[in-house]
């Protein structure tokens, strides 16, 4: 990428992400961590969520009709989701929500004066790409997608420069016509703490579990897991008594008391309840098995770690796209709707020889150090018809 301002000075990054889920935010923070790192260009990263700056009068009603919709009307959403996924151009609805934000976009642009703009949220990559299109704005425009797809939400006619998580990826935009000169693959970012390599008896003893006894980890995103499916596993005498269970409940209080509860009835010091946890890289060091539903940035961490994965309930749409992408690179399974989900757990995490195949599979599906390849992807080249400011 060709800076606008050379490499004698300091370049300014604006980093947008978006609070419709924890992986958006944690994908822009792994970025401007791996921004300080290295002796690469002098960078400042800022990173800004998109929906709180330009709209904060509907970004809780936003996020709150989101959720819902995906927790009530899961199939709904699938719907809409596949309905669009190849839509070309904007919708008049969609289109009329992002010139609302126009004003507060350009002031927020104003403020931080940035040479470049990377987003790892779809709606601010498409607002930033408006502002281009209509002479506004006038920066590289960098979109990070956070999933192992190509819906029609992340793509813009003003990209510059899309980074994605796989080569699966990267063919799907260049069979819709997106130049390759457009497309590097990165992987999904992720922080690099996760790519150190730590000695999984140490961190179980540091970390209080057993370093004898199978551990499993489970995470459902930053707002929590809770489902029938779980309360089985607490429920389970095999399940507690076999393997010592971490739950991470994110920050949803709710999900932590009613969980807290369940296990008042049936305590057990093989299980661990957690809240919003800062060193999660620790704990899949710790784990034999994630059980999880198959967001792109947990799962990503996930397979930066070798740590092999149990996919449950993914919702339709991206994260059945994501599911697929795993399953097919014999990184992780799906949990099977008519089978319970006891029996798919103790039947993994029993099997070493399977656990071990598939930590052989991540190690070799993996990208070495994401975050910080998106950066290099975004250095100057060679080739002047690749500059960030002539691409299109």
């Amino acid at each position: 990428m060709k800076w606008s301002k050379g490499t004698a000075e300091r370049v300014r990054v604006l980093v947008l992400s978006g609070n419709l889920g924890d992986g958006h935010r944690q994908a822009a923070k792994a970025l401007a961590e791996a921004s300080r790192l290295g002796t690469r260009e002098a960078v400042d990263t800022e990173v800004v969520d998109f929906m709180q700056r330009v709209y904060p009068q509907l970004q809780h009603v936003v996020k709150y009709g989101f959720l819902k919709m995906v927790e009530k009307t899961p199939s709904i959403y699938g719907y809409l989701y596949h309905r669009t996924k190849y839509d070309e151009g904007l919708s008049p609805l969609f289109s009329l929500f992002l010139r609302l934000g126009r004003r507060a976009l350009m002031r927020l642009a104003a403020e931080y004066r940035p040479d470049a703009i990377i987003c790892t949220f779809p709606l601010a990559a498409a607002a930033v790409s408006l502002l281009k299109e209509e002479g506004r704005l006038h920066v590289p425009l960098i979109t990070v997608i956070t999933d192992h797809t190509d819906h029609a939400l992340w793509l813009n006619p003003a990209t510059d420069l899309y980074l994605v998580g796989s080569e699966q990826v990267a063919s799907a935009l260049r069979a819709r016509g997106i130049a390759s000169s457009r497309v590097a693959v990165s992987g999904i970012p992720v922080a690099p703490r996760f790519h150190a390599e730590e000695d999984r008896t140490v961190v179980r003893q540091q970390l209080g579990l057993q370093p004898d006894m199978p551990v499993v980890l489970v995470m459902g995103g930053g707002g929590g897991l809770l489902s029938e499916g779980i309360r089985s596993l607490l429920r389970s005498e095999a399940v507690c008594a076999g393997m010592q269970l971490v739950i991470v409940c994110g920050s949803n209080r709710a999900v932590m008391r009613e969980l807290e509860e369940e296990l008042a009835h049936r305590p057990s010091g093989r299980v661990r309840l957690l809240g919003f946890a800062e060193d999660i890289h620790r704990w899949m060091s710790a784990a034999d098995l994630l059980l999880t539903k198959p967001g792109g940035l947990t799962t990503s961490e996930a397979v930066a770690k070798a740590l092999p994965m149990l996919l449950y309930k993914p919702i339709p749409g991206q994260e059945e796209d994501n599911a697929a992408v795993l399953m097919r690179a014999g990184v992780a399974v799906q949990a099977e709707g008519g089978r319970a989900l006891t029996d798919q757990l103790l039947e993994l995490v029993h099997d070493p020889a399977r656990l071990a195949h598939m930590r052989g599979r991540a190690e070799a599906f993996r990208i070495a150090r994401p975050a910080e390849r998106a950066w290099e992807a975004l250095q100057p080249r060679p080739q002047p018809e690749l500059s960030m400011s002539k691409a299109r």
